[in-house]
């Protein structure tokens, strides 16, 4: 159970370290792509401030001169930045003039063509374009002067510089390490502190089940007690139910309701008086009345403990009939809970080979024999067939069996089971 823990835990914080490592990556890759094309940007503004100046000073007043001055100051600037082409337009969209750094004539021939679809426009805009892995923005930006008044606009290529993309590209990267590592690292702490946790929560676990175990014990033998009866019975009826149980391939949480109802089976007998219960002779039927009410009596009990529910099929049908001819409810075939058509065949045989202070035990042949006889009417035929093909070894191991013997096969199937 333990190993089936770590491979469980394992397993789920890989889960949960991929999830987040790609959730959280996710985000980082994201916001440095951001940041990436903020500063791209940020970069391809700075260089149009360049020209901005000039190109107003001959919006202001157009010349000859002012014209050959701007298209120097074009020239001095277009072969040393990363503004590898730029044009200057008027309010009307009218070109005045541009110019293309001599190292990027191909480059600025494959770029997507436009229109004067900036023109209108009030603010700097910037378009992100790839070509040949390299990116390049076109830049737009207005032109106004002192009185906010436009009176016309550039446009630039900007070519992103690759060391500085290089540099943010292996920035973000590392974040992303970065990201995954802690992840991974903050799974690696929380591991030992789950198993720790875990391993107290089914410390305080497997102790409460031990204590409700005892009481269940100690509910059983007080039973028992004052049925004039003794522990053993407990123990016997409860390891054939078991064997039964197991050879049916009842599931782990039946066979705990199996275990819980065959101890206490007879717990509503605390309601019955000792006149009753104790009478030596035959009942009347009156008095057999009174003694069938200890059925519903034990589901009263249990019913206001939830550990306890499950032992209800148990307690509460037990003395059912096959054939319908049971109390309290009069059910039949399989309308009787599968817990309680085991324990039938369990508690009759143990009280037909065991000595009660009414008999002498039966033989093991006679006992075998009213079985077979009551399969049918009293039994699940398909239960009794089952018993019976272990009947003779359960019987020698079980029948005559000491307290401590039984008591230790029992903790061993409470081991099992709970």
């Amino acid at each position: 159970m333990v190993e089936n823990l770590h491979r469980w835990l394992v397993i789920r914080l890989i889960l949960v370290w991929l999830v987040l490592s790609f959730a959280i990556g996710g985000v980082v890759h994201y916001l440095g792509n951001i940041r990436l094309d903020n500063h791209v940007v940020a970069m391809a503004k700075s260089e149009t401030a360049n020209y901005k100046q000039a190109v107003i000073e001959y919006l202001q007043a157009p010349s000859e001169e002012a014209l050959a001055r701007l298209n120097r100051n074009v020239a001095v600037h277009i072969d040393h930045d990363n503004l590898i082409a730029v044009e200057f337009y008027d309010a009307n969209s009218v070109k005045i003039t541009e110019a293309v750094a001599a190292s990027a004539r191909d480059i600025e021939e494959k770029l997507p063509k436009h229109g004067n679809e900036f023109s209108d426009k009030s603010g700097v805009v910037c378009t992100k374009m790839d070509v040949n892995s390299e990116t390049y923005l076109r830049v737009f930006v207005p032109l106004t002067d002192k009185n906010g008044t436009k009176i016309g606009y550039l446009e630039g290529i900007y070519h992103a510089p690759g060391d500085s993309i290089a540099q943010i590209k292996l920035q973000t990267l590392w974040a992303l390490v970065l990201v995954v590592l802690a992840v991974l690292a903050t799974s690696v702490v929380l591991y030992p502190l789950i198993i720790r946790l875990n391993s107290r929560l089914v410390d305080y676990s497997r102790t409460l089940t031990l204590t409700n175990i005892g009481m269940l014990k100690v509910l059983g033998s007080a039973i028992a007690k004052r049925d004039s009866d003794t522990n053993e019975h407990n123990y016997r009826v409860t390891l054939y139910a078991v064997n039964i149980g197991e050879n049916l391939g009842l599931t782990r949480s039946a066979m705990q309701g199996l275990i819980k109802g065959s101890f206490l089976h007879d717990l509503g007998k605390i309601a019955i008086s000792d006149a009753i219960l104790h009478k030596p002779g035959k009942l009347t039927e009156e008095e057999f009345t009174l003694m069938k009410s200890h059925v519903r009596h034990g589901e009263d009990i249990i019913q206001g403990d939830d550990w306890l529910k499950d032992a209800r099929d148990v307690v509460f049908c037990h003395h059912e009939k096959f054939d319908g001819n049971g109390y309290p409810a009069g059910i039949g075939g399989g309308a009787i809970p599968l817990n309680a058509r085991i324990f039938a065949v369990a508690d009759v045989f143990d009280a037909l080979t065991s000595k009660r202070p009414y008999k002498e035990p039966f033989s093991f042949e006679v006992a075998v024999g009213i079985l077979r006889e009551s399969s049918g009417n009293h039994f699940d035929p398909e239960i009794v067939t089952l018993f019976l093909e272990h009947a003779k070894r359960l019987y020698g191991e079980i029948c005559h069996g000491e307290e401590n013997d039984l008591h230790g096969r029992l903790e061993g199937y409470i081991s099992k089971y709970f």
